[in-house]
C-alpha cells in the first residue's frame, strides 16, 4: 500500500490545530489600537463635543435668533441704565457743593432756553449756597433723619422739604416727637397754611414758640411765600434741607421730579430775600 505522504496531489496541507487559530485572531484584536472617541478617559469624545459646539456657534442664525438675541442685548443695556441712572440720584445728595450747583445750573438752562446768560445767571443756584454733607456715612433713611438733623442743622428755623404729600406726612411724624413740626402741603386748604405759617412767627402766640421746623413741598411754599413774607423777616439763619434720597415709586428724586424746577425756584427766592440761608442735602 503507498504511503499517503508520498501522494503528490498538488495540495498544500495546515496541520495548526484549530484552537491555535483562536489565539492568533484574539491577539490581533487585543492589539488594535481604540477606536476614535472610545479612549479610556474620554478625551477623544470631550474633543468631538467641543467642535460639535464651535461648529454649533459658527453656523448662521435664524431670523427668530437674531431678534431674541438683539432684544436680549437691549434688555441688559436698558438694566445697566437703569442701575446707573439710579446710582446717580442717590449719590447726588452727597456731592460737594460744587456738583450740585452746577446739577441746578443744567436743569435751569433746560427749563428756560429762551432766557439769556445774564437772564440764567440770577436764577442759578451758588456753589457758597450750599453745605456738604457728605461726612455723613449712615444710610439716609427715614429712621435716620432725626440724627442728620441734629447734626447738621443749627439755625432756629428749618425748611424740610419733600418730594410728595405722603413723603411731606411721613417726614412730619419722623420728626415731630417733641411736637416742633407744622406740615405744609396739598391736603391742608392753603388758607389755613399760611394761617398756620403766621402764627408760628407771631412772637407773641407762645402756643407755637417751640416749633423749629416746617415740613413742606415746594409747590406749597411756593404758593405760600408767594403772598406772605414771614419766611423773610428778621435776621435769624434759617436753613433747608432738601428730603433728596427719597425714590417715589417711579424712582424720582425731589431733584429729579418734573417739578425741580419748582424747588430750583423757590431756593433762588428764599436765598434772595432771607439773609443767612444754607441749603443742605439729605
Amino acid at each position: 500500500m503507498s504511503n499517503p505522504d508520498d501522494l503528490d496531489d498538488g495540495l498544500l496541507y495546515d496541520y495548526s490545530s484549530g484552537g491555535e487559530q483562536v489565539e492568533e485572531q484574539n491577539e490581533k484584536i487585543e492589539h488594535t489600537e481604540p477606536a476614535r472617541g472610545s479612549s479610556s478617559d474620554g478625551t477623544d469624545e470631550k474633543k468631538r463635543i467641543l467642535i460639535d459646539e464651535e461648529r454649533e456657534e459658527e453656523r448662521p442664525m435664524s431670523k427668530r435668533q437674531k431678534k431674541l438675541s438683539k432684544r436680549s442685548k437691549l434688555i441688559e443695556k436698558k438694566k445697566e441704565s437703569h442701575e446707573y441712572e439710579k446710582n446717580r440720584k442717590m449719590t447726588l445728595p452727597k456731592s460737594t457743593p460744587e456738583e450740585v450747583s452746577a446739577y441746578f445750573s443744567t436743569l435751569i438752562r433746560e427749563k428756560n432756553p429762551d432766557l439769556s446768560a445774564i437772564e440764567l445767571e440770577e436764577k442759578y443756584l451758588k456753589k457758597t449756597d450750599f453745605l456738604s454733607t457728605a461726612k455723613y456715612t449712615q444710610e439716609r433713611t427715614l429712621e435716620n433723619f432725626p440724627d442728620f438733623i441734629k447734626q447738621f442743622s443749627k439755625a432756629p428755623k428749618t425748611i424740610v422739604f419733600s418730594l410728595t404729600n405722603l413723603r411731606v406726612a411721613d417726614v412730619f411724624r419722623t420728626l415731630n416727637k417733641e411736637r416742633t413740626c407744622v406740615k405744609l402741603f396739598a391736603k391742608n386748604k392753603l388758607k389755613d397754611d399760611l394761617k398756620m405759617v403766621d402764627m408760628v412767627f407771631d412772637t407773641k402766640n407762645k402756643k407755637f414758640s417751640n416749633i423749629r421746623y416746617f415740613v413742606c413741598t415746594p409747590t406749597r411754599l411756593s404758593k405760600i411765600i408767594e403772598t406772605n413774607d414771614s419766611f423773610f423777616q428778621g435776621k435769624d439763619k434759617l436753613d433747608i434741607i432738601l428730603d433728596a434720597s427719597f425714590l417715589d415709586p417711579k424712582e424720582n428724586t425731589l431733584l429729579t421730579a418734573d417739578d425741580a424746577i419748582t424747588l430750583a425756584t423757590t431756593l433762588r427766592t428764599l436765598l434772595d430775600k432771607k439773609s443767612s440761608v444754607k441749603v443742605l442735602l439729605y
